[in-house]
């Protein structure tokens, strides 16, 4: 067992440990609320604007569609966007996606990474990974002025036909305790992904989950006149929508962040005092024990004496 002094050390240590892990537990959830109000305002703005695209493609000719974001280049290798985090301590947040990730580039040998957030691209680099480019400290609280850089350089690596795909793996913000791991072709757009995308925006319960049954009210065939041509119009309309849609992938990456790391630190304190107690109760029953045991010898003591 234990000294009353190596005991009372690691009470300390623990206590310290415990101390910090809250602190970090309440700044990560000041910065869970804040990211989590960024990404539910954004799928509004998401949802009708993936929405009009898909209804432009279904309405344009094969000649109108077959242009650069709609047209797979044969032979061409596989951008794979990982996003994970600069930090750690964020729970099975980024281990998740890069076991995906990983995944990933098993089934497709041709695959380079662009990673965004430091734990990607190390992780990627340490086994030998192809990294085209690598996009890391963003702020806290992710705005679109952080992730043009990013959504400029996969559009410009597409329309220079650097790849013939491009495809996002992240986290996706369900709730505070859930984040799913998904993976999402960004480019070329095709109709069936786009679909996806759209239901995969509004959650079945919670916040703007109405918004998936205004749509479902909604839907229906519209036709538009478009000027000067339907070309021209959608060729503009999708850079715009391209770099919405890699900006909500990143918003949620990010509010799945900062609950994964909420949560983590506040299991960590709960660990930290679960230990604390039972540390305190092993010192007090080694106090108990040296107490008894001194007792024992002065009582010892006693009747020899008295029988001297």
């Amino acid at each position: 067992m234990a000294s009353s002094r190596q005991l009372k050390g690691k009470i300390r240590a623990v206590r310290n440990i415990g101390q910090i892990t809250k602190a970090m537990q309440m700044v990560a959830a000041t910065k869970m609320r804040k990211s989590q109000q960024v990404a539910l305002n954004a799928r509004p703005y998401a949802k009708k604007s993936f929405a009009l695209l898909l209804h432009l493609f279904k309405q344009a000719g094969k000649e109108e569609v077959e242009s650069i974001f709609m047209r797979q280049s044969e032979g061409k290798k596989i951008a794979l966007v990982v996003i994970t985090s600069d930090k750690g301590l964020a729970g099975s947040f980024n281990s998740s996606v890069l076991r995906a990730g990983q995944r990933f580039v098993a089934e497709n040998p041709e695959t380079e990474i662009v990673a965004v957030g430091k734990k990607g691209r190390d992780f990627f680099k340490n086994r030998g990974a192809t990294i085209a480019a690598e996009f890391f400290q963003f702020s806290d609280i992710i705005t679109f002025a952080d992730v043009k850089p990013l959504a400029d350089w996969i559009v410009q690596a597409y329309e220079s036909r650097q790849y013939g795909k491009i495809v996002v793996c992240s986290n996706q913000f369900v709730s505070a305790l859930v984040q799913k791991v998904e993976i999402r072709q960004i480019l070329p757009l095709e109709i069936d992904q786009l679909q996806q995308t759209i239901e995969g925006i509004v959650p079945k319960t919670g916040k703007y989950s109405e918004l998936d049954q205004e749509e479902q009210e909604s839907r229906k065939e519209l036709s538009y006149t478009l000027e000067p041509s339907r070309e021209a119009v959608i060729q503009s309309l999708v850079r715009n929508l391209i770099q919405a849609q890699i900006a909500y992938f990143v918003f949620e990456s990010n509010a799945s962040e900062h609950s994964a790391r909420m949560v983590a630190m506040k299991n960590a304190t709960e660990n930290a005092n679960r230990l604390q107690e039972e540390l305190t109760l092993a010192l007090n029953k080694a106090r108990q024990a040296a107490i008894t045991q001194e007792l024992s010898e002065i009582s010892t003591a006693k009747e020899t004496l008295t029988a001297e």
